[in-house]
């Protein structure tokens, strides 16, 4: 077994300098590349040369670039002497990727592998995580092992210092994380808890403390190695990567220098619309990836320009940066053929910055991200996409409704609650109490609030002023009728009786037949103090997702009407249409994202075309007269009218995405 390379923290110091970094150090713009390397890769730098990535970067003029020293096998793409290496190489790469990065000031970051690390485990047994089962996992290490100390620590280190490395992005790290049963986690458990038995799955007494208990573990984790590379290099930036996003619905309370995440190749403008709002209220900069690739039915192909330039709207007009990923060879070199392809989504991106970036949404809809609820879901995964159904179905569906959207974790209700005009609760079984308590004060004091879910409106059955006719019934056969449509849904549905003063809409069938309607409606809304309250009584959101359908948008935007929540924004014209509300330097800037095309379609990989959206209308209440209406980018002068306090806005049309700015 050969040596780890360790660094004495002591003489860190002397060793390194600091990160070089661009004259912009701004992750808005970038590419992530990486290959994995394994024991098999020995021509590592073969076809690697400073003049492909010196034109590389003349092509593409990224504001960063990520990319590959170790992926999840745990072997280093480059010789490093604090890690493993790949078995042989022709030139290191890595130093290359420094020169050249370094001679057109762009910033240089990292993938790395974090707690997904085969090789270690391999060479050093005691380092896996230890599975229920009692058994060593043969990939994934244990935070409460030697690893960081011996290995990740080390080797970041090296990276920062010897090779002037501006950052790094650590990947398999948070939703690899999984209850670990390794014996200094159980004393650990244990001398917090007591001489108790160790639960073993969900429904195990102390199970939620023991997951509580390993979520604050990892967070101690990263914060160890964070805190060990900013002692001696502190201009190194750190991430890792889901750290805080979806998967970790948690305030940022450890040092990560900002956050990111890498959506995957299948329906990829949904889930980075529901990523980046995920990250765009959690104070820290922040940027996604999206595959470059689609990956579905056991097949591959590079997106196009125009899939990639969708995702990347949705993420822009969140505030977010954009990066996209592409894989390198086998030998370390990128692919010549994808520069152009590159250059254009980055051309794309850096059009909008000036109206885009760093950007702050107005407060128009509030979308609970229930972490209360999220934590008390019974799973054994830690940190990952689990329980998202419904906050994700019901997103689609209110941006499907052109309707503009904030998703908000519990943490940060704290002094945006009230700014909303509407907030939503999408299918949560079981919320915070203290939060289910200023929600209802909010609404007494004038707030609109919608509650989604047959077990979601459990809690709000006095306030919503309805009794419950039949107990909660599940995977039911429901036909919704609705506006003259009738659906059938296998959903969870709450059937109720509404009290005297109540309104109703929709109705219950027992057939796919008008004549066959039962005494149950569909949804309720009613007055409530200064405001009101509403609820929908079946799930609503995973259905959606799979079977989108006219009847679950009429009803909801039905329901949004009745409750007439004063919107900054209103589009009309088109179902195509994504919109976001958002003020940087004083401007208002209403964005219009295309969402036609089969991105959503499980059948199709790529697609080339897209019909552009024509002969919007737009009505915006709440500002004074602006000076100028543009559509940007292009600058183009829109003539307006203002009537009554609202501007009306005509928008001819929206190739991809467009952003009206009225300028105060």
């Amino acid at each position: 077994m050969r040596r780890l390379f360790v660094i004495s923290l002591m003489t860190l110091p002397v060793l390194l300098g600091q990160p070089v970094f661009a004259q912009s150090p701004d992750r808005f713009a970038g590419l992530h590349l990486d290959f994995h390397a394994t024991l098999k890769d020995s021509g590592i730098g073969k076809n690697f040369t400073a003049e492909l990535i010196d034109s590389m970067l003349q092509i593409t003029r990224p504001d960063f670039l990520q990319v590959d020293c170790k992926g999840h096998a745990g072997i280093s793409s480059y010789p490093t002497k604090a890690g493993n290496p790949a078995p042989a190489f022709e030139k290191d790469i890595l130093k290359i990727w420094r020169d050249v990065t370094l001679r057109h000031k762009v910033p240089l970051y990292m993938h790395y592998s974090g707690l997904w690390d085969s090789r270690a485990v391999e060479l050093h047994p005691h380092w896996a995580r230890i599975n229920a089962d009692d058994k060593p996992d043969v990939n994934v290490t244990s935070v409460f092992a030697g690893y960081s100390d011996s290995l990740l620590i080390p080797q970041v280190v090296e990276l920062a210092g010897d090779y002037k490395l501006d950052g790094i992005w650590i990947d398999g790290d948070c939703w690899m994380l999984g209850p670990d049963y390794h014996m200094e986690a159980q004393k650990a458990f244990q001398k917090a808890y007591g001489n108790i038995d160790i639960p073993r799955k969900p429904g195990d007494p102390y199970y939620f403390e023991w997951m509580e208990f390993h979520r604050k573990t990892f967070r101690n984790y990263i914060t160890k190695y964070a805190d060990a590379v900013h002692k001696v290099a502190p201009g190194f930036k750190v991430t890792s990567n889901w750290s805080f996003s979806s998967m970790m619905p948690e305030p940022v309370d450890i040092p990560v220098d900002y956050l990111s995440g890498d959506v995957a190749g299948t329906n990829s403008l949904y889930s980075s619309a529901f990523e980046s709002r995920c990250l765009a209220l959690q104070g820290k900069p922040w940027d996604l990836m999206s595959w470059s690739f689609a990956w579905k039915n056991n097949s591959k192909a590079t997106k196009s320009v125009i899939q990639l330039k969708q995702e990347a709207a949705e993420v822009l007009a969140q505030g977010g940066g954009f990066q996209t990923y592409w894989q390198q060879n086998r030998d370390g070199s990128p692919e010549p053929h994808q520069f152009r392809k590159m250059a254009e989504i980055i051309q794309f991106c850096n059009e909008r910055k000036a109206y885009t970036f760093q950007g702050e949404s107005v407060p128009q809809i509030g979308l609970l991200y229930s972490t209360y609820a999220w934590r008390r879901h019974e799973t054994r995964n830690l940190y990952s996409a689990h329980y998202q159904e419904g906050i994700k179905g019901v997103l689609n569906m209110l941006l499907d409704s052109q309707l503009p959207v904030d998703i908000l974790m519990d943490h940060q209700l704290d002094g945006r609650l009230e700014k909303y005009p509407l907030l939503v609760i999408p299918e949560w079984a079981k919320i915070d109490p203290a939060i289910r308590k200023r929600l209802l004060q909010y609404v007494n004091d004038g707030g609109k609030l919608l509650v989604i879910g047959a077990e979601a409106v459990a809690d709000y059955r006095e306030e919503l002023g309805v009794t419950f006719a039949d107990t909660l019934r599940k995977n039911f056969g429901l036909f919704a009728g609705f506006n003259n449509r009738i659906m059938l849904t296998h959903t969870a549905f709450q059937p109720f009786m509404a009290l005297p003063g109540v309104s109703v809409t929709g109705v219950q069938l027992l057939a796919d037949d008008w004549r066959f309607m039962t005494d149950h409606a569909l949804s309720s809304i009613r007055t409530y103090g200064k405001g009101k309250i509403a609820g929908i009584y079946f799930n609503m959101a995973e259905f959606y997702n799979r079977n989108q359908n006219p009847l679950s948008l009429d009803l909801l935007k039905n329901i949004i009407r009745e409750l007439s929540p004063q919107l900054v924004s209103t589009v009309t014209g088109s179902d195509k249409i994504h919109q976001a509300v958002t003020r940087k330097n004083g401007n208002l800037y209403i964005h219009l994202i295309n969402t036609s095309g089969p991105h959503n379609n499980p059948n199709v990989l790529v697609y080339e075309k897209l019909e552009p959206v024509k002969k919007l209308q737009l009505e915006v209440t709440g500002t004074t007269k602006p000076k100028t209406v543009r559509l940007q980018p292009g600058n183009k002068v829109i003539s307006f009218q203002y009537r009554n306090g609202k501007v009306h806005i005509p928008v001819d049309e929206v190739g991809i995405y467009s952003i009206v700015e009225l300028q105060q």
